[in-house]
């Protein structure tokens, strides 16, 4: 009717001034290509050279955060989810010439991931439509952004689903997700992340509309992946969604039953050898499409000081593992090298430790702790400094201890005077009181 039409008109005026204008979106495709695929940006060929992004401190770093991620040799980032942030992310990538792997979060469906949120996929109808609006409503906000790589939906909810029922519910879901987002936005690819392998028989079985697989994998394993993922029935490509050292899910425990973080050259070692040697032939059959290392963030927490590429302002070794295995540039000067920490003493609250680095520079050298065994989640992520002093014989610290009860995971912590960190585990038993 005439009379409509100038409603008509009016809202879309509206609408046009309350939506961002980013330009032409850049239209990503995953082709088959002979016996593998090849992912294509514009008409040009892309391999995703990636980490996955928490920041250093919010918006404000964003474009420092870019920027400097461009200078390792990194394209892609890859976030596990949308909110406030996101345009001031896609924005300074844009503007430093970089790609997002943009996450649309799923609830996880049993405790254990963030917050400990659980969710009835067998059940929640309504939850499931409410989760369904919400991440259309993000795509539709997000799918106009020229950085915008694929979306990646959900993450690890089938690892931390309880039963096959469950599994099978949320992967029935998944495929009506999938299916929407590619209705919603035509213009990019749609993977579901999971740990491992764990995804591919019910992706495979119940979620058909996807474009790719999203596989996360820690440790010297990654050798194994590519007949992992022909053993589970995958039939299609994969990212490798997050990657680093063997992770504390699978470390083997101490005398004390605190988990044996890998060492640092072992850290720098898995990310080198992950990306040259085991996934470079997957790459170049089409295969594997793209890494992404994990994590990008300031974070000096457990996890942070674990897999992390920063701590606070300093530069851990996955940092220049990132940048050797994406440009071939090794660290000058050569990071400082732990050798040892051993407790060699208690006397009451006290420890006397030995701590041996090799560097060739003078080094400042704290020590922390964490506690996993406190009942609370942030208590148990948190790593706290310890007093030291040094000890009465080169190479050995009097270092004072927390008071609580059980095993404790003690880290040496030497800085050089370029900004690069390094540490060294044990674990002690903490005196139990004053």
């Amino acid at each position: 009717m005439a009379t409509a039409r100038p409603v008509a008109v009016g809202v879309l005026l509206l609408t046009a001034l309350l939506l961002p204008t980013w330009g032409v979106e850049a239209r990503t495709a995953i082709l088959k290509a002979g016996e593998g695929w090849k992912l294509e940006v514009d008409g040009q060929p892309y391999v995703a050279k990636g980490v996955t992004f928490s920041g250093t401190g919010g918006p404000a770093n964003f474009d420092k955060d870019c920027e400097q991620l461009k200078t390792l040799g990194v394209n892609t980032l890859r976030t596990w989810g949308t909110g406030d942030e996101t345009a001031a992310l896609l924005d300074a990538a844009h503007k430093h010439g970089l790609r997002v792997l943009l996450g649309l979060w799923l609830r996880p469906g049993r405790p254990g991931m963030e917050n400990d949120d659980a969710f009835d996929y067998v059940r929640d109808a309504k939850g499931r439509e409410a989760q369904l609006q919400a991440t259309l409503a993000q795509v539709r906000r997000f799918k106009d952004h020229p950085a915008v790589l694929a979306w990646g939906v959900g993450n690890e909810v089938i690892l931390n689903s309880p039963d096959d029922p469950s599994k099978v519910a949320y992967a029935r879901f998944l495929e009506k997700v999938v299916r929407a987002v590619k209705k919603a936005d035509p213009a990019h690819p749609v993977l579901s992340v999971d740990a491992w392998t764990l995804g591919i028989p019910f992706w495979e079985k119940y979620v058909p509309s996807l474009d790719a697989y999203g596989l996360n994998v820690y440790g010297r394993g990654i050798h194994a992946l590519s007949d992992a993922v022909k053993q589970a029935g995958g039939r299609k490509p994969w990212f490798i969604t997050e990657f680093g050292a063997q992770g504390e899910w699978e470390a083997p425990k101490d005398a004390r039953g605190v988990p044996q973080e890998p060492g640092d050259r072992e850290k720098y070692d898995v990310i080198v050898d992950g990306w040259r040697n085991a996934l470079a032939p997957h790459v170049q059959a089409g295969r594997c499409l793209g890494l992404f290392v994990f994590n990008y963030s300031a974070a000096l927490d457990h996890t942070g000081l674990w897999l992390g590429m920063l701590s606070g302002t300093s530069t851990r070794p996955a940092w220049h593992a990132v940048r050797e295995a994406y440009t071939g540039v090794k660290p000058a000067p050569e990071l400082p090298v732990p050798v040892r920490l051993e407790v060699r003493g208690l006397e009451k609250d006290w420890a006397t430790v030995a701590f041996d680095v090799t560097s060739a520079t003078p080094l400042d050298v704290s020590f922390a702790y964490n506690f996993r065994g406190a009942s609370a989640r942030a208590e148990r992520d948190r790593v706290t400094m310890l007093e030291s002093r040094k000890g009465t014989t080169p190479g050995t610290w009097r270092v004072r201890l927390p008071v609580v009860t059980g095993a404790i995971k003690l880290y040496g912590l030497a800085k050089d005077g370029a900004g690069n960190l390094v540490a060294a585990t044990t674990s002690v038993s903490a005196p139990a009181t004053p």
